[in-house]
């Protein structure tokens, strides 16, 4: 299993890969990122949300099938989806964004 980078590599590649704002998204940190929370709370993100109403999860242990349609999930271990751009793949009702690369 490969680790989830720094929580600043985190979040500067979701953002690079996404064009997302942080500010007003419910987050789910699903592992153990030191700083990561207040990192995105200072963006202006809501972590600690549910999994199944978050707009974006990071980490690699979850259940896919429990996030709602549209969410964003951000891990190492993307498997295959439809390309969207460099980093995003499509999966059915899931974007996901691969943090290894």
């Amino acid at each position: 299993m490969t680790p989830l980078p720094g929580a600043q590599a985190v979040i500067q590649t979701i953002l690079r890969r996404t064009n997302l704002l942080m500010a007003g998204k419910r987050v789910t940190i699903a592992g153990d990122v030191p700083g990561l929370a207040a990192r995105l709370r200072a963006m202006g993100a809501h972590p600690g949300a549910a999994l199944a109403e978050a707009d974006l999860v990071i980490g690699d242990d979850v259940d896919r099938e429990r996030l709602r349609p549209g969410a964003i999930l951000a891990t190492t271990r993307p498997g295959h989806g439809e390309r969207v751009r460099e980093g995003v793949l499509a999966q059915g009702r899931l974007f996901v964004v691969d943090l290894t690369c």
